[in-house]
C-alpha cells in the first residue's frame, strides 16, 4: 500500500471532529431547507434534496471507517510505533517535540516515524484494507480526498514536519 494513504487516513483521523462537525451541519442545514420549503425556491426537487442529504449520511459513515481503520491499525502495532504515530499524528505534535520530549535524536526518530508508518500500512493492508479498497472507498469522498491529495502531492507531509 502506497503510504500516502496511511497519512491521509492518520491526518484525517487527526481532524475527524471537524469534518463530522460540517458534515452535521450540512445535514441539518439541508433538512432545515426541507422543512421550510426552501429548496423548492431555489430549484431543488426533493429527490434532489434527498440525494444531497443521503450523500452526507454516507460521508458521515466513511469517517466512522476512518475512525475504525485507524484505530484497528494503531492497536495492532507495538507498543512504541503506535506512541510515535500518535504523538505525530493525533496529538500533532512536531518533530522537534517529540524529539525532545522523548530523548530521540531527529536522525533517528525520522527512521522510527518511517517504520511505523511502514508498519501501520502493513497492519491496515493485512485487515483487508490496502490501496485498492482506499482508492475505492474514500477518492470521491469530498473530504478524505482532500486530505489524499495534499499528501500525496506532498503539500502536507506530515511525516516530516
Amino acid at each position: 500500500m502506497n503510504k500516502t494513504w496511511s497519512n491521509t487516513l492518520l491526518v484525517a483521523y487527526s481532524h475527524l471532529p471537524k469534518i463530522e462537525k460540517a458534515i452535521d451541519f450540512g445535514v441539518e442545514n439541508l433538512v432545515n431547507s426541507g422543512f421550510r420549503g426552501v429548496h423548492f425556491s431555489n430549484g431543488v426537487s426533493n429527490e434532489q434534496l434527498y440525494d444531497k442529504i443521503l450523500k452526507l449520511i454516507d460521508e458521515k459513515r466513511k469517517i466512522v471507517n476512518v475512525c475504525y481503520l485507524v484505530d484497528s491499525g494503531l492497536n495492532a502495532l507495538k507498543d512504541n510505533h503506535r506512541l510515535l504515530l500518535e504523538l505525530r499524528y493525533v496529538y500533532q505534535k512536531t518533530i522537534q517535540e517529540i524529539s525532545t520530549t522523548h530523548g530521540i535524536p531527529m536522525r533517528t526518530l525520522y527512521r522510527k516515524l518511517e517504520d511505523a508508518l511502514t508498519r501501520f500500512q502493513v497492519e491496515l493492508s493485512r485487515m483487508g484494507f490496502d490501496e485498492e479498497f482506499l482508492e475505492k472507498e474514500y477518492s470521491s469522498s469530498p473530504f478524505i480526498s482532500k486530505i489524499h491529495n495534499a499528501v500525496d502531492t506532498e503539500k502536507f507531509n506530515t511525516a516530516y514536519k
